[in-house]
């Protein structure tokens, strides 16, 4: 509990981590890294696997990062596959 306010600390559960995480994606691919600091998600990879899990298509893209000292890093690059399903409303036979 905050002693000024007497008011409970808001709580970052995991429910909103992977809402926060579907929303980030949404907005193009995000390293690990990308998705702990805008997500406030300590373990983006379990918040992935869950999303994945409920159905959500999540593609992991292998990446290289050239480091400061010039070694590279390979890294993983979540990728959402969203499906629009509006084209099968269209209707072709007007």
């Amino acid at each position: 509990m905050d002693k000024t306010t007497n008011t409970q600390p808001r709580y970052n559960g995991i429910e909103g981590q992977r809402l926060a995480i579907l929303h980030r994606l949404t907005k193009g691919p995000a390293t690990v890294e990308q998705l702990s600091t805008d997500c406030n998600a300590p373990d983006p990879r379990a918040r992935v696997h869950e999303l994945r899990c409920d159905g959500h298509r999540i593609e992991t893209q292998m990446i290289d990062r050239t480091n400061p000292d010039g070694s590279v890093n390979r890294i993983g690059l979540y990728v959402l596959s969203v499906t629009d399903n509006r084209q099968c409303e269209l209707n072709f036979n007007q």
